[in-house]
């Protein structure tokens, strides 16, 4: 009996040790290494349907969109109100895109205030879209610190698997759209394909 007991704790210990490994503690979403390891389960069907599109029936996804989401004036918001402000924000930004996005698709917090979203099967418009939706609701989200109302807004660039060869292309060309966005003002979001 204390046996299994101890079998238990010990699946239970390598199930939190596993989503440690993978998942951000603050905005509960995929740390980098764990966006990139699901991403490319996902990227090998894409570039599958991209060499042989005339067997289309047999692929289950044929695109695969990236956002990459910046949040704007972090490092204010953080000297301003102090790193448990800049906390919360995260927190509010990982629990908004996961209320807007399906079950199957990706996101994580890829590095400080950066976010990233695999949207499965997208367009760049597909993704334009649901980035725009989030970056809108986001601009209209106060949340709470210190007795403090506080807002704060997102700059994005999106792009699709159809401008790239594999995922450091198509990173490159979401993370380029997103410091378009950033350059035009803040608070908005560019496609990668409208860059010249």
């Amino acid at each position: 009996m204390a046996q299994k007991s101890e079998i238990q704790k010990l699946k239970e210990e390598i199930k939190r040790l596993k989503e440690s490994a993978y998942k951000d503690e603050l905005s509960k979403l995929y740390n980098r290494h764990g966006f990139k390891e699901e991403a490319e389960k996902f990227l090998k069907e894409a570039i599958a349907f991209q060499k042989h599109p005339e067997r289309r029936e047999s692929f289950l996804v044929k695109n695969f969109a990236l956002t990459i989401f910046d949040i704007d004036n972090f490092k204010r918001l953080n000297d301003t109100y102090g790193h448990r402000a800049g906390d919360e924000a995260l927190k509010t930004l990982g629990k908004l895109i996961l209320e807007r996005i399906r079950d199957i698709d990706l996101a994580a917090r890829w590095g400080g205030e950066e976010f990233i979203l695999g949207l499965i099967g997208a367009n760049e418009n597909d993704a334009y879209n649901i980035a725009d939706d989030i970056r809108e609701k986001i601009a209209e989200t106060k949340f709470k610190y210190d007795k403090k109302i506080l807002k704060f807004t997102v700059s994005g660039g999106v792009a699709d698997f159809s401008q790239a060869k594999n995922f450091e292309d198509l990173f490159k060309l979401a993370d380029k759209a997103m410091y378009k966005a950033k350059k035009q003002g803040k608070n908005k979001i560019v496609k990668s394909s409208k860059i010249a």
